[in-house]
């Protein structure tokens, strides 16, 4: 009462006892007690409350230490908070005059985080009128994924708000929430978590999805160390949440040899140029046009690069360079992972203006001349990626994309797309750890893969990402035993019968059979939080989206008169083409999607709607480049006919026209000069991969000048099920290909990255 707060809540073990308060929390340990209040509290009058209870037990003074941020209102603060230096000398001649402090071991770690203007489908989560208990809303806002393995006290307020007081053995974590708009704020503090410092890094940057904040400060109390350490606690200097941007940055050593690092960071409004920051730099970037020095940068873009982001100086290239010119920047794809970067002035390289055909081609032609290689290689156009997701997001606003790994998994794709505020749908272990290595949270992942492996299903869980598949029985068992907390999804069947590559005949539940699972699922305890189907990949039919769309209509009515009422998810799947694509058109498929939408699930309904695009984005983003190594000119039923052979073939990246079902198209590009006179005549020709095996064919009768070895053949849309399906059949391993990456105009004028919803 000394402070105005009372308990509402209460949660002990063997080391802690922890009290949630109506206006913050209170943890008590034998020898030691820490209070947290916020508001107009007075806290500072419980210290010599504190200090009467112990001399009555004989206890004395060893450390104090005392914290708090910035008033809001300071105006309406009481003595003795009216500022800070009225609250030491409170403490140093009211209270503790008489006390000999000592040293006292800390735990190493205190991490305390500060978020205000939280994002408004966030804090939803944290009023009383969503959820029906403090459990639930624990659950629903995904507090429980912050620390897994702590035991959770829990206390929700009326109309809103939320406390929450954690234990693991002595380590402890709060969270406190204030959801109303206008003033939203969030708290989250952990200490005597000393685990390993990316454990750390991933851990803030789940807090701070969970809340979405505009702005936050986070603030790491690293206690104890050595004086050598003063300039280096490895992560402690270098954190750097995804979708947010340093304001600012301090550090100061406290008289006790600890350190306090302090960070204010505010939302990423991104456009094209910070969405490329973001790629990873694990490997070494090529500037084969200039032979001009590395750019030693400034300490900060050191600091920046070793958080994962890509070399390029800020104050070189701005917007507007992107969004007039072509820019390539060179990766070697067979440099191992490593967390040295070699940087490069940008402004340095050669640009081009355009997105025409001619205009990548002559980048092309310039690589080949300058780098003299022979080996085939990839250009990615990040420009396509970036119209794309604004296509996407403005045809189907409600519809969040989880980009499905298998379709292409560069790695910079993933690391843009993740920027842009992509989800990702991934069908494996190795999938998951690649998408994970990119510092993408758990819940920004479905494993939507219908049945899976045991050992995938625990390292799945192992590594926080408990949304998944399923269709049958035996898959609900195994979930059942292997992932207790997996939130699961029924896929059902539909079909799109004219689809490029149908999936009904392997995965999807029929109607008459989801009764049967929902009710497995309940009576096993799962949590089945969503329906999904996949109207097969390279829809042609717009329909089949409605069809499961209705469907899906029906079987969230079903589960919740059966008592499951956790579903909140729709996965309408992929199919989807862009653009110029062989399928159904992106414009008229989105407009099924969103009438259906309306009428099944209007925004009132709450549910979530994700969808798992691969080839729409990935399709024409990438192009093909092949140089010619073989060549001869014949007779064949009276007329000269043209046969080459390139670096890349049915068993490499060409294996699409095979499995996927794929058409390609191929323009020439000249680099020798043994036959420009005859590029007026055409020849039909064909082309053929490097293997041994006949069926390596890659096309027939299709129109080229002539053309010699050392000439190449540039092959667009190539991005989807390529390389990632390609094998090394006869020692020609495509798997190190290199890609070059250029971002191409135009984009859009108003292009942002979009957020999560």
């Amino acid at each position: 009462m000394v402070a105005k707060c009372n308990i509402v809540s209460e949660l002990s073990d063997c080391e802690v006892d922890t009290y949630v308060l109506s206006e913050s929390s209170l943890f008590i340990y034998p020898f030691s007690l820490i209070l947290k209040t916020c508001g107009t509290t007075k806290l500072l009058d419980t210290v010599p409350v504190v200090l009467g209870f112990a001399a009555q037990l004989n206890l004395q003074v060893k450390c104090c230490k005392y914290s708090r941020s910035t008033f809001i209102f300071p105006e309406e603060q009481s003595y003795p908070h009216g500022d800070f230096s009225q609250e030491i000398e409170y403490l140093d001649t009211s209270v503790l005059e008489s006390s000999e402090l000592a040293e006292i071991s800390w735990p190493i770690y205190t991490l305390e985080i500060c978020m205000r203007d939280l994002d408004r489908s966030s804090a939803r989560n944290f009023y009383r009128i969503n959820c029906n208990d403090a459990s639930e809303m624990t659950q629903r806002s995904g507090i429980t994924k912050l620390l897994p393995k702590s035991k959770i006290c829990d206390y929700v307020f009326d109309p809103c708000g939320y406390s929450m007081n954690a234990v693991e053995s002595d380590a402890i974590s709060t969270v406190h929430v204030t959801p109303e708009e206008g003033f939203s704020y969030a708290s989250f503090e952990m200490m005597g978590y000393n685990s390993g410092d990316s454990e750390f890094q991933i851990l803030i940057n789940k807090v701070l999805h969970c809340f979405k904040p505009a702005i936050c400060s986070i603030a790491i109390h690293v206690s104890s160390l050595p004086k050598s350490w003063t300039k280096s606690v490895p992560w402690a200097t270098s954190v750097s949440p995804n979708g947010f941007v340093r304001d600012h940055f301090s550090m100061e050593r406290l008289p006790d040899d600890s350190i306090v690092y302090f960070y204010n960071f505010s939302q990423e409004k991104s456009d094209l140029y910070s969405s490329v920051l973001k790629m990873p730099v694990h490997q070494k970037w090529l500037m084969p046009f200039t032979s001009k020095a590395p750019k030693i940068f400034p300490e900060d873009a050191v600091s920046n690069m070793s958080a994962g982001q890509c070399p390029i100086s800020p104050h070189k290239v701005g917007h507007e360079d992107f969004t007039s010119s072509m820019y390539p920047l060179f990766r070697d794809s067979n440099q191992q992972d490593s967390h040295i970067a070699v940087e490069h002035d940008l402004s340095a390289m050669v640009s081009i203006i355009g997105p025409k055909p001619e205009d990548l081609d002559n980048l092309i032609r310039k690589h080949i001349v300058n780098s003299k290689r022979e080996d085939a290689f990839y250009i990615f156009d990040l420009g396509a990626i970036c119209r794309l997701w604004e296509t996407w997001k403005k045809s189907m606003p409600r519809v969040h994309p989880f980009y499905a790994v298998k379709c292409n998994n560069d790695a910079s794709l993933l690391a843009l797309l993740s920027s842009l505020g992509a989800g990702f749908d991934v069908a494996s272990k190795a999938e998951l750890d690649l998408v994970r290595s990119l510092g993408v949270n758990g819940d920004r992942i479905i494993f939507a893969n219908p049945c899976k492996l045991p050992t995938h299903i625990l390292h799945a869980a192992k590594h926080d990402v408990h949304r998944t598949t399923f269709d049958s029985e035996g898959e609900l068992y195994k979930l059942h035993k292997l992932n207790p907390q997996a939130e699961v999804v029924l896929r059902i069947r539909v079909c799109d019968p004219g689809a490029r590559c149908p999936l009904g005949v392997k995965y999807g539940a029929e109607m008459e059979e989801c009764e049967g699972l929902l009710a497995v699922a309940k009576h096993l305890g799962l949590q089945v939080v969503g329906i999904a189907f996949h109207v097969g990949s390279g829809a042609s039919d717009p329909s089949s989206f409605a069809q499961g769309i209705a469907q899906a209509r029906l079987l969230f009515d079903l589960a919740r008169s059966m008592g499951l009422t956790s579903l909140r998810i729709l996965d309408i799947g992929g199919g989807f083409v862009s653009d110029g694509g062989l399928g159904v058109s992106f414009s008229s498929a989105a407009a099924s999607i969103n009438d259906a939408l309306d009428k099944f699930f209007p925004p009132s309904s709450g549910v979530t709607v994700i969808a798992e695009p691969g080839r729409f984005f990935a399709e024409e983003s990438f192009t093909l480049a092949t140089q010619i190594f073989g060549c001869r000119v014949r007779q064949r039923d009276g007329m000269e006919v043209a046969e080459y052979w390139v670096n890349d073939g049915i068993y490499g990246s060409m294996n699409c026209l095979l499995y996927d079902h794929a058409t390609v198209s191929v323009r020439a590009l000249h680099v020798s000069t043994m036959w420009e006179s005859s590029w007026s005549k055409g020849y039909k020709s064909t082309i053929f991969g490097p293997t041994c095996d006949g069926l390596d064919t890659v096309m027939q009768n299709v129109w080229l000048p002539r053309l010699d070895y050392g000439d190449w053949l540039v092959f667009p849309r190539m991005g989807a099920y390529t390389k990632s399906a390609a094998s090394s059949f006869n020692g020609f391993d495509i798997s190190g290909l290199q890609t070059v990456y250029v971002v191409s105009t135009p984009l859009p004028s108003d292009f942002k990255c979009a957020s999560c919803p």
